[in-house]
């Protein structure tokens, strides 16, 4: 009678545990998965953002990526134009290794001070630089970081002036397009190459901008909206 007491406790017990096991090791996939997948979401954004904003922005960003779609979406932006004046006449006067040298001082000041007033490097064009505030990180003050940003550029040229004339190489200077509006953000591009930007007439408007001043001879021109 003790035996089959024990076999029947056994017989009972068996399953219990057996079901408890389970649900454990169930627990414990969805504890990895939810681990791997969210691993995986924070490195998309560091490899993808890591190229646009500060790494400042980026660490913020990784702690919460889902809070960063990459698909694209229509926004409100501020987005800014920087370009060279007369950078053809420069580029004829220096050999090429100075000049890749002269590019790479201007661009990387430049985007320093993008970022520094959060925003986003959205691409480098030859001699110009477009940038834009309100995205991935909504900016509730995008137009001012923008102003400040760009007020910085003009003092961020006149230090490189003075290092460039030191070492025998052309003076710059630059002009600046300001626009705010509506434009298409995101994941961008082909199936061979994608990119993160802003596309729309916004975005167009802040160029043609950025070309106006120089037909009116104006450091910063910026769109009735941004002001």
């Amino acid at each position: 009678l003790l035996n089959l007491a024990a076999w029947v406790t056994l017989g009972w017990v068996l399953p219990v545990v057996a079901t408890l096991a389970l649900v454990a090791a169930i627990a414990t996939l969805n504890l990895a998965i939810g681990h791997f997948v969210e691993g995986k979401a924070r490195r998309a954004v560091i490899e993808l953002f890591g190229q646009y904003v500060s790494p400042e922005l980026v660490r913020r960003m990784a702690r919460r990526p889902k809070a960063y779609p990459i698909e694209s979406q229509n926004k409100n932006l501020t987005i800014l134009f920087a370009d060279v004046r007369g950078f053809t006449r420069i580029a004829e006067s220096m050999e090429p290794q100075a000049l890749r040298e002269y590019l790479n001082r201007f661009l990387t000041r430049m985007t320093e001070v993008v970022h520094r007033h959060e925003g986003t490097v959205d691409k480098y064009m030859g001699d110009a630089i477009m940038a834009f505030w309100g995205a991935p990180i909504d900016d509730p003050q995008q137009e001012d970081h923008a102003l400040d940003a760009a007020m910085e550029m003009l003092r961020a040229v006149a230090a490189l002036n003075e290092e460039f004339l030191q070492r025998g190489w052309p003076t710059l200077a630059i002009g600046i397009g300001i626009n705010s509006g509506t434009a298409r953000v995101g994941d961008m591009g082909s199936s061979l190459r994608r990119t993160y930007t802003a596309i729309g007439d916004a975005v167009n408007l802040a160029a043609r901008f950025e070309a106006l001043t120089k037909r009116f001879q104006l450091p910063i021109l910026i769109g009735e909206t941004t002001a």
